[in-house]
Formats: structure tokens, C-alpha cells, sequence
């Protein structure tokens, strides 16, 4: 492991990490018993060792190994969080690209994005913070492929899972910063800030769809099929383009609990977002009450289905069962809206 305790990351980098590495520095560095931080989490011991264990195996990657030693307390809701959020996007989605990779060297400054074109010849699409790409490891979103001198590492599955999210959380917070700045944002002051913190695209998200999806079922086939996660991701741009809040649609008993967010939705002067909340709302009164609550806290506010289940008072590993039930109604719900020629992002 390289030797980087003194090296520390830009805030706006941290804020990236993704909880299981929170939650590895809350133990390694600060000294915090695992059941401890289990119990804030809301989730197991063994899960929270599980990741510590794991996390220790991925620092002998040396950018890895850099965003650990490096560790600091910040805002995840940033002004520098978001920029960063917004490089990291964009890397990603250079890295999508076809026979695009990531090349790191230690006596780089910078690894850098390049794409193969033609016979042997390469394109640098651009550069990326250490500190980011670290993350975007952490994260599992890109992967070493190889390469000892200048180590390779290209877009996973879960990676490009990701960018939809991504995107939809670049655009949201810019149609915010332009409601803002031509005067017709909805909220102003701290009741903004807090309306931002509670917004499901954060930096510090996590899908579990992207863990159930890696599952296989008995018969061997994937526990999730993709259009059971194309829908989740679909919801979740939506519900991040119209810029609901985390309670804005949890808990509702009626479908004229409803009527009170449409009749919010209708006085939005942006038809980008008014068009994104209509298409939630249908998606979440087609599942009713208790389907869409299950959905909205994994695939939309990307809780854990253990800390899922703890809140609803399912029994242990129910939580799988019924989203996979739920999305698989939002899918129908989807594929009827094609049928009928009803817009949808994407």
C-alpha cells in the first residue's frame, strides 16, 4: 500500500464516496465499534464487516488506496460536491463511449481518458481528478482491466446503470439554478437548502438495484431482468427531473392524497419538470399505496432494502420479494404508456 496519510482530498472529492467507505473510516479511523455504526445505519453487523473487509482488499489499488488515506468530514449536498459530481458525470460518460478507458500512471497528475479510433491510434478525451477517479472505483463503476506499468480500467455494468441518474441530477440542479436566477424558483433560503439536501441524487446515492440485479435466481437467470431495472431507473429520472422532496409521495393512503402534489406540479413553469412529476405521479397512483412505497424508497430515494424492510415492519429478506413485484408492474405500467404513444424521457 502507498504510504499517503498526510494526502487529503478536495471536499467536494469525499463527498463522493460511497457509504460502505464511510462507513470503513468511521471504524479504521475514528475507532467506531462495527455494531455501533450498524445500528445508525439501520442495517446488520456482518453487512457493515462485510464491507469493511472488502474495502481493505480494494486498497491495494493505489487510487483507492489514496481516497482512504485522505478521508475528511464534509457537506454532501456542497456547492463542491456538486461540481465534482458534475466532472465525475462527465467522465463517465466519456467512458461509456465505445473502446473508451481510463489510463493511470503514478507519474501522472491526472489519469486520462482516452479512446481507440482507427488502427493503433488514440484520442485523449480528457482528464479526470485522482481523487474522482478513486471514487468511480470505490464506487464499482469502473474497473481495472488490466496493464502494470500504466493501469487500464473501463466502465462496468453498474457503471452505465448509473449515468441516466447522473444526467438527471445534472439537469435538475441546473433548472434549478435557472428558476433561481430568473426569479421563479419554488422555495428560497434555507427552505431550499433543505429541499436540496433531501433530494434523491446526492452524491453519496446508491442504487440497490444494481446488487439485486448482479443476483441469479435458481434457474440461473438474473433475479432482476433488465426492463425490472430500466423501470426503476426510469422512475428515478423523472422523480429527480420534477424535484420532489424525500416525503413528498411516501405515505399517501388515497389517490386523492395525490391531487394535492398535481395540483404543485401544474403551477411549474418549466415543462421539462411538469412533464417528468405528471409522468410520477401516474407511475406511482398505477402501484398503489403499498407497491410504490417500497419503490420510491429503493429505486427513488435509494434507501437499503434492509433498512426498507426495518422501516415497514417486513420480516428479514421480504424486501427483494416485493420490489421485485413492484417493478415489475412499473414495467407493464411503462410499456402500456409506449402503447398508447405517451412521451417518455430516455
Amino acid at each position: 500500500m502507498t504510504d499517503l496519510q498526510n494526502v487529503r482530498i478536495e471536499s467536494g472529492a469525499v463527498a463522493l464516496l460511497p457509504e460502505a467507505a464511510r462507513r470503513y473510516l468511521a471504524h479504521t479511523t475514528e475507532g467506531r465499534p462495527i455494531r455501533e455504526i450498524a445500528r445508525e445505519a439501520g442495517c446488520h453487523a456482518s453487512t457493515v464487516l462485510r464491507q469493511v473487509r472488502k474495502l481493505e482488499t480494494l486498497r491495494d489499488d493505489p487510487m483507492v488506496d489514496r481516497a482512504l488515506a485522505g478521508h475528511a468530514t464534509v457537506d454532501a449536498a456542497s456547492e463542491a460536491a456538486c461540481a465534482s459530481m458534475d466532472d465525475l458525470t462527465d467522465a463517465l460518460r466519456q467512458l461509456c463511449q465505445p473502446r473508451a478507458m481510463m489510463l493511470y500512471n503514478a507519474d501522472l497528475r491526472q489519469p486520462a481518458i482516452v479512446k481507440t479510433v482507427g488502427e493503433g491510434e488514440t484520442v485523449v478525451l480528457g482528464a479526470i481528478d485522482l481523487d474522482l477517479a478513486a471514487a468511480l472505483v470505490l464506487r464499482n463503476w469502473i474497473a481495472a482491466d488490466g496493464g502494470t506499468a500504466v493501469k487500464r480500467y473501463r466502465v462496468t455494468e453498474e457503471g452505465r446503470s448509473n449515468v441516466p441518474g447522473l444526467v438527471a441530477a445534472r439537469d435538475t440542479r441546473a433548472a434549478h439554478a435557472l428558476e433561481d436566477a430568473l426569479g421563479f424558483g419554488r422555495e428560497a433560503g434555507p427552505d431550499r437548502r433543505s429541499r436540496d439536501r433531501s433530494l434523491p441524487n446526492g452524491p453519496g446515492f446508491e442504487s440497490p438495484l444494481t446488487a439485486l440485479a448482479r443476483r441469479r435466481g435458481p434457474d440461473g437467470r438474473p433475479f432482476l431482468p433488465k426492463d425490472f431495472v430500466a423501470a426503476g431507473d426510469r422512475l428515478y429520472e423523472d422523480y429527480a427531473i420534477a424535484g420532489f422532496t424525500a416525503s413528498d409521495l411516501l405515505g399517501w393512503d388515497c389517490p386523492s392524497a395525490l391531487d394535492r402534489l398535481r395540483a404543485k406540479a401544474s403551477a411549474l413553469t418549466n415543462a421539462r419538470r411538469f412533464e417528468a412529476a405528471q409522468r410520477t405521479l401516474d407511475a406511482v397512483g398505477d402501484l398503489g399505496p403499498g407497491l410504490s412505497e417500497v419503490v420510491l424508497r429503493c429505486c427513488c430515494l435509494r434507501e437499503g432494502l434492509e433498512a426498507t424492510e426495518k422501516r415497514l415492519g417486513w420480516s428479514a429478506r421480504s424486501g427483494k420479494v416485493v420490489l421485485r413485484i413492484a417493478l415489475q408492474r412499473l414495467a407493464l405500467f411503462y410499456a402500456g404508456r409506449r402503447n398508447q404513444g405517451a412521451g417518455l424521457i430516455g
